[in-house]
């Protein structure tokens, strides 16, 4: 009896590891960029990616399957290479590979059974290397791998804007432990890739730092205003809702204000640009030219699409709405 015991305790201990991480990440793996790299060894990074980061929980809370955040990440990979060995072409370096990673991230709606996108970004400065059959790990103590971190640091930005959508600055515990990441960075990482404070404005640096500047604290209030008091309410008082969605728009639009070309305010936009459309074609005459300018400050570049909030509102768009 014992033995049988031992053996259900061996089989479903990965089992139970696995449900209860916060999060439910989906990897998806392009390597149709790598020529030299034998293919299979992307089989296994497929899978101790997924072990990784379903295999173990981010926070002391515990999570109903119906709450953990849902996440897709979709990795695209190249060979490193270098062309300073005195060759005539560059020569693929070992275990080392470079690529992008886009990151996607919804949270439920309350009282409706729809989901919203909380993150939509791209990290396009991705560098790591990769031993088949070596363990993704990651230590409270020390460095252990530049995957690791990249993979680690991203579960804690993504777990802290969840809590921020549900209470007031709920994710600053989270946002904390990623620049406890960043802080066990070696120095020639620090200021390498998408780690580095130096010239581009939209990487990992940048957006940890959005997130713990007081300059973007109307940004993050933003996110609870916007989701709590306004998806969350949307089925049971929707002009209410829809008064706190604007007011979060204009958090945003000061928070864009007092920190131009921020990385948050664009990765919000970018999570939320085809909701807010289908938000306000249900809102009065004022309210929608009200959004339609102060969206089209905060994201000029999508000027043009702001004006469909005019047209009829679509079946997509009405009863719309959005607790843990």
């Amino acid at each position: 009896m014992k033995q049988t015991a031992a053996l259900l305790l061996t089989f479903c201990l990965p089992l139970l590891l696995t449900a209860q991480s916060e999060i439910n990440w989906t990897i998806n793996l392009n390597t149709q960029q790598i020529t030299q790299t034998d293919k299979r060894v992307f089989q296994t990074l497929e899978k101790d990616l997924a072990i990784f980061l379903n295999g173990q929980t981010w926070t002391n809370d515990r999570f109903e399957p119906e709450e953990r955040i849902e996440a897709t990440v979709f990795l695209t990979l190249a060979e490193q290479t270098d062309d300073g060995r005195g060759q005539d072409s560059e020569v693929v370096v070992p275990n080392q590979f470079k690529g992008t990673m886009a990151i996607q991230t919804s949270r439920p709606i309350y009282g409706v059974g729809e989901v919203t996108p909380v993150l939509n970004y791209q990290d396009k400065r991705i560098g790591f290397s990769y031993e088949q059959f070596a363990a993704i790990q990651l230590s409270e103590q020390s460095f252990t791998s530049e995957l690791a971190s990249i993979m680690g640091f991203y579960a804690y930005l993504i777990i802290g804007l969840d809590y921020d959508t549900f209470s007031p600055l709920g994710g600053q515990p989270y946002y904390e432990q990623a620049q406890e990441i960043y802080n066990r960075l070696p120095s020639g990482l620090q200021n390498a890739g998408g780690w580095t404070a130096a010239g581009k404005t939209n990487n990992r640096y940048f957006l940890l730092e959005n997130l713990l500047s007081p300059r973007m604290l109307p940004m993050r209030r933003a996110l609870y205003n916007y989701h709590r008091l306004g998806l969350d309410l949307m089925l049971t008082d929707p002009i209410a809702a829809r008064n706190n969605i604007t007011l979060a728009i204009e958090d945003m639009q000061a928070a864009n204000q007092a920190y131009p070309s921020s990385a948050l305010v664009q990765t919000f936009v970018d999570a939320k640009r085809e909701e807010i459309i289908e938000i306000y074609r249900g809102a009065t005459g004022p309210e929608q030219n009200a959004v339609i300018q102060m969206m089209t400050r905060v994201d000029p570049a999508g000027s043009g699409r702001y004006r469909e909030i005019r047209a009829p509102a679509s079946a997509k768009g009405r009863g719309r709405a959005g607790t843990r």
